[in-house]
């Protein structure tokens, strides 16, 4: 009881205090980007308030000021052997994943949604067009591709069947800009390859890191849709190295070295988180 007493209160210190709620009105909720970012701070919120209380009642069952309830006694069972509670698990995450480690990441996606939410609270929702998506970070992320998506299509009157998902690599220490059709994301890897001035090459290493990402809309005939070049592929992004999570795939070009079956056969493939129990 004195070990896990420490342990939630080394969490309570890990995990950020608060977690400020998006301000909605009658125009950001016409964003789709907003509508994305206020359901993952909301449910972020939720999970704070919730984790911190259960760590803080926790502690004191521990302390012997509070008397255990089902409930608690549940919590700490599974605490003590290092499972992630039901109750807090409400997103897909690796199976395997002991508490300590799910905590620590946790703690670092609310760090993500404080600053959305403080950048949007104070310029309105069309400050959430520059900021730089941590993929990984997010609760939901295929929803974020659906959203930004949406949004190009709202702001230039196109339909959706009319966008096609277009992506540039940065080199290291290279940055992006965004213009009014794309999005900058951050936190992909690689696995199987490895990728310089935007072409992709096999590589002996398991999992390359890839520095800042672009994703743009572009807009398509949808009666004539663009094909693979001669050197291009579309490779699947997992939500996780568990590669049981699809959220959507990327034709990429390749530096042509080898044939493009090659990477299809190496199963090269990017993730948006590299946790994993």
């Amino acid at each position: 009881m004195k070990s896990l007493m420490q342990s939630a209160k080394n969490w309570l210190n890990i995990l950020p205090e608060k977690l400020q709620t998006m301000k909605r009105n009658s125009e950001n909720i016409k964003d789709p980007l907003f509508r994305f970012f206020e359901r993952e701070v909301n449910l972020g919120c939720t999970l704070l308030v919730q984790i911190r209380k259960d760590l803080v009642d926790i502690a004191h069952v521990c302390e012997g000021s509070k008397k255990q309830t089902n409930d608690l006694r549940l919590l700490i069972d599974d605490l003590v052997k290092g499972n992630i509670p039901r109750s807090w698990n409400r997103y897909k995450v690796a199976e395997g994943l002991t508490v300590i480690q799910w905590v620590v990441d946790l703690a670092e996606r609310i760090k993500q949604l404080q600053d959305v939410s403080r950048v949007t609270n104070a310029g309105g929702a069309k400050e959430l067009k520059s900021v730089k998506v941590w993929l990984g970070g997010l609760f939901i992320p295929e929803a974020f591709i659906t959203a930004s998506r949406q949004f190009v299509a709202q702001a230039n009157q196109w339909s959706l069947e009319e966008l096609n998902l277009q992506v540039t690599f940065a080199n290291k220490g290279e940055t992006l800009k965004a213009d009014d059709c794309s999005f900058i994301a951050t936190g992909l890897k690689l696995q199987g390859g490895e990728c310089v001035d935007n072409k992709l090459s096999l590589s002996d290493s398991i999992t390359s890191d890839l520095h800042e990402t672009c994703l743009r809309w572009n807009k398509i005939d949808p009666m004539n849709p663009p094909t693979l070049a001669e050197n291009d592929v579309t490779l699947p992004v997992y939500l996780n190295q568990t590669r049981v999570d699809l959220l959507f795939t990327l034709d990429v070009s390749t530096s042509g070295e080898v044939a493009t079956l090659s990477f299809y056969e190496r199963g090269v493939a990017f993730i948006t988180s590299y946790l994993s129990g």
